[in-house]
């Protein structure tokens, strides 16, 4: 059960991991370099069609990719919601039905069918939600789904958000009514914000290391998750210590992971999809018994790094082969155990008896390791820190230095870099780096080193 979430952010972006128990499950990121348009709504403009295909414009420089039936056009201007972010070039995709999602209800404002979430199991619960979900239907129009997380919450709080996610879209229409395509109707929330609506259980702690963080997410509470306005915690410490969590995440952009009967993992992103391969190392025993425990000790490896990684698309896992159906049946069931509660929707499609399991995830946040890391150009070249994951660190550690009495920061930096750090936000800050000096209180320079490469800095305190 998750208890914690830490939230530490910078000017640049922000970086949020998942506790249980004292242990990282889940890491992910958002940056304001490329920040995300996950359920963003816009009033959109037809632009080409490709087959069944439509590109779409949702601002002045960008579009997003719809499918669409053969027989069915879009008028001059169309209400788009975005659906997934675009990646590796990709446009952002989308649908021209929005569905507003709240903790307890998403209300479908296009649609007509009145549901309860599958988590739900009691008979007797889903009968009375059943009627509450169809009796909410009537009252807003559209259709309506009663989450999980309602399953115990009393029906008013349940009625409450399903109006306050109606007069949203009424707003939206409104707005649909008064503005020319292309443009944005409404912003979506935020990775966090998303974290606390989606996944956090109403008892889970929510800490930050920023003050216009916490001041963004109270207000977010009090008007969509009310139960967690009084979880909300301001830390000045590095968050990221606790846990071991900083480091946690450095060992999660390795390829590699020990596993503690002597094997390792190896994961090995491509285009097309995620393996992972698993060396059981030397185990003692009947041959078939050691393959099976290596087997289940690198399915917990592997189901552990594909949360906490949100490795997403097609993965497939290089088992030992196993002889025995039902070893390969016994492998099946412990994986699919070990991701029951993973939040994001995925399916175990099956092991084939050379071993090789394939598992789909959708894709929703960024990958971690896209989040902070890019491919060099230039064939087999490997990858290297983003900019923005680049000035995310050099922001924090700015201000741990001025939170330490320094006055005066001075960051050697090569040009690309220096160039780079100009932008807070992902817009001009303004003069030099006065932006960034006022959000760390302490006078911020930048002496440009065209000797050092991208990725090379220093800071010196005064």
């Amino acid at each position: 059960m998750i208890d914690e979430l830490l939230v530490s952010a910078t000017p640049y972006g922000l970086r949020t991991a998942l506790i249980d128990s004292g242990e990282v499950i889940a890491f992910n990121v958002e940056s304001n370099l490329t920040p995300s348009l996950l359920e963003d709504i816009f009033l959109a403009a037809p632009q080409r069609r490709s087959g069944t295909d439509r590109f779409v414009a949702i601002n002045k420089t960008q579009n997003a990719l719809i499918q669409i039936s053969s027989t069915n056009d879009v008028a001059d201007s169309t209400i788009f919601q975005v659906t997934r972010d675009g990646w590796d070039g990709k446009a952002p995709r989308g649908t021209f039905q929005p569905t507003l999602p709240g903790r307890y209800v998403v209300y479908f404002p296009c649609d007509s069918g009145n549901n309860v979430a599958h988590r739900i199991k009691s008979a007797n619960k889903r009968e009375k939600l059943q009627l509450l979900a169809s009796g909410l239907g009537q009252i807003h129009g559209g259709g309506v789904t009663i989450r999980s997380a309602a399953e115990d919450t009393d029906e008013e709080v349940i009625r409450a958000e399903a109006q306050r996610l109606y007069l949203h879209w009424q707003e939206i229409l409104a707005a649909a009514d008064q503005k020319t395509a292309p443009t944005l109707l409404a912003k979506g929330p935020g990775l966090v914000e998303r974290l606390m609506r989606d996944t956090l259980p109403p008892d889970a702690r929510i800490v930050t290391d920023d003050a216009d963080m916490l001041a963004r997410l109270s207000a977010f509470a009090q008007k969509w998750t009310p139960e967690f306005d009084d979880r909300l915690e301001l830390s000045d410490s590095a968050i990221f210590e606790r846990h071991d969590t900083a480091g946690t995440m450095a060992r999660a952009l390795q390829p590699e992971v020990p596993l503690d009967g002597g094997g390792r993992l190896t994961i090995e992103p491509t285009a097309a999809l995620t393996a992972i391969d698993i060396d059981c190392g030397v185990r003692s025993g009947a041959r078939q018994h050691a393959l099976l425990s290596a087997s289940l000790e690198g399915a917990r490896g592997a189901a552990r790094e594909i949360r906490r990684r949100n490795i997403v698309g097609l993965i497939v896992i290089d088992f030992p082969s196993l002889d025995s159906a039902d070893a390969r049946q016994a492998l099946m069931n412990e994986m699919r155990k070990l991701m029951k509660d993973d939040t994001v929707a995925h399916k175990i499609v099956g092991i084939s008896e050379s071993g090789l399991m394939e598992i789909t995830r959708r894709r929703g946040e960024t990958p971690l390791l896209d989040a902070l890391t890019e491919l060099r150009a230039g064939a087999y070249a490997g990858r290297r820190p983003r900019l923005d994951a680049l000035a995310f660190d050099i922001a924090f550690e700015a201000r741990s230095r001025a939170q330490a009495g320094g006055q005066n920061i001075t960051l050697f930096a090569g040009p690309v870099l220096a160039s780079y750090l100009h932008y807070v936000n992902g817009e001009a800050g303004g003069t030099g780096y006065a932006s960034l000096s006022r959000w760390i209180k302490a006078d911020f320079t930048v002496r440009e080193e065209s000797d050092r490469r991208r990725e090379d800095w220093a800071i010196e305190v005064e």
